[in-house]
């Protein structure tokens, strides 16, 4: 399935297509013709009419069209089966009081059929209405990125290959006070409105946090913790805080420090550029290996940070489980396969390497080819040289209004 943005998200969810119900319709007409040829021809082969006559079967066919979710198409369908039933109790000479209680059966059912389709489609358009609100909760959700000087920041939402498009996967990424770039990513347990009504909740907190600088990711993280402890909030989530950070001193000679913590959620993978006499290389950014539990678990213990330089012309992919997990295999072959997306969607060194939004729709490409089972979200880094200007890729950059010059 493909990437889709915020205005995707706040499109009408498609109902029942004009072709559909008009097949439902066909769908019960066939079955009137059909039970029409099956009781002529036993007619023939019994010799006796009345004895085959199954006019008390048309039921069937206002049942069938009730799939469409359509009273009046039922009610249609169901006024042809009862005409037609009636005429071939009078046709094959059956008894007055026998036709007459197989064509009451047959009104009943088409009245029944009628109802049962209303009353679906009552239901059906109340859960419309909710895929839709939280769609569009959804969508308020994904964040318009920013663009701090030398870092390309790009981003993609996918739903799951079913379902209801709606679910608890975010990125988010924000400059703040001290002109730090923090990225996040995070993934609330559930797939429904309230998991989507919940991830808005932690974003925002965290979202807030964030800006205010002066925090590492550990730290925002154990606010956010005591936050939903405080508020109540009846939330899980997965969660990694990024932070890409840059001194005076490291500013002079174009180096970027990584700075993260991670509750729980799949380790965020660092593509090191390939050069003239290798590919490039991915690194898996577990930190000291141990994983540090979710959001809103409750349990004590501190968080912790971990901290890397930042190489030049490196890629930075935070993403959600939905990209590597599948029911059929381990989590460290969907890893393993995604290394291997990243590698081969980006082969060739600086300045001819792949564009970051091409680079990660290959990724994606690759690595969900047969269908992604759960929403996935990513967001991707690229930290590019500052001894040059800013590609044309990346976009010109954004005011940060109160943010220092460095980030």
């Amino acid at each position: 399935m493909p990437p889709i943005t915020p205005q995707d998200l706040t499109h009408p969810v498609p109902g029942l297509s004009r072709r559909a119900a008009t097949n439902a319709v066909a769908l019960g007409l066939g079955v009137v013709a059909v039970l029409c040829v099956v009781d002529v021809a036993g007619g023939l082969v019994l010799e006796q009419r009345s004895a085959a006559n199954i006019s008390g079967t048309f039921a069937l066919a206002p049942a069938l069209t009730a799939l469409s979710r359509s009273w009046r198409r039922t009610a249609l369908v169901g006024v042809v089966s009862v005409l037609v039933a009636a005429a071939l109790v009078v046709l094959d000479g059956v008894p007055w009081g026998t036709g007459a209680v197989r064509a009451l059966v047959v009104l009943a059912g088409a009245v029944l059929s009628s109802v049962v389709a209303h009353v679906q489609h009552r239901q059906w358009a109340q859960l419309q209405d909710r895929r839709q609100a939280a769609r569009t909760l959804q969508a308020a959700m994904l964040t318009r990125l920013p663009r701090p000087d030398h870092l390309q920041l790009t981003s993609r939402y996918l739903p799951a290959s079913s379902g209801d498009q709606v679910g608890g996967d975010w990125y988010d990424a924000v400059v703040d006070a001290d002109g730090a770039t923090v990225l996040i990513i995070g993934d609330v347990v559930g797939h429904d409105i309230h998991a989507a009504a919940a991830m808005g909740q932690l974003r925002g907190l965290l979202r807030a946090y964030a800006v205010e600088g002066g925090q590492s990711p550990a730290q925002l993280l154990t606010r956010t913790d005591d936050a939903i402890a405080r508020l109540g909030l009846d939330v899980l989530a997965t969660a990694v805080v990024a932070r890409v950070e840059q001194d005076r001193d490291q500013a002079g000679s174009g180096r970027r420090r990584l700075r993260w913590s991670n509750a729980g959620h799949p380790p965020p993978m660092l593509l090191l550029p390939a050069d003239r006499t290798s590919g490039g290389r991915v690194e898996r950014l577990t930190g000291d290996g141990d994983t540090e539990v979710m959001l809103g678990v409750g349990l004590p213990g501190a968080r912790h940070d971990h901290v890397l330089d930042l190489p030049v012309d490196s890629t930075l992919l935070l993403y959600t489980d939905g990209l590597v997990e599948r029911r059929d295999e381990e989590l460290d072959e969907g890893l393993t396969r995604l290394a291997h997306a990243m590698t081969r969607a980006d082969t060739a060194p600086p300045p001819a390497r792949t564009p970051l939004d091409g680079w990660l729709d290959r990724v994606l490409t690759t690595s969900m080819r047969g269908g992604n089972q759960d929403d996935v979200a990513v967001l991707a880094v690229r930290a590019h040289r500052e001894d040059r200007p800013r590609p044309a890729e990346a976009g010109p950059p954004l005011p940060q209004p109160g943010a220092p010059l460095l980030q």
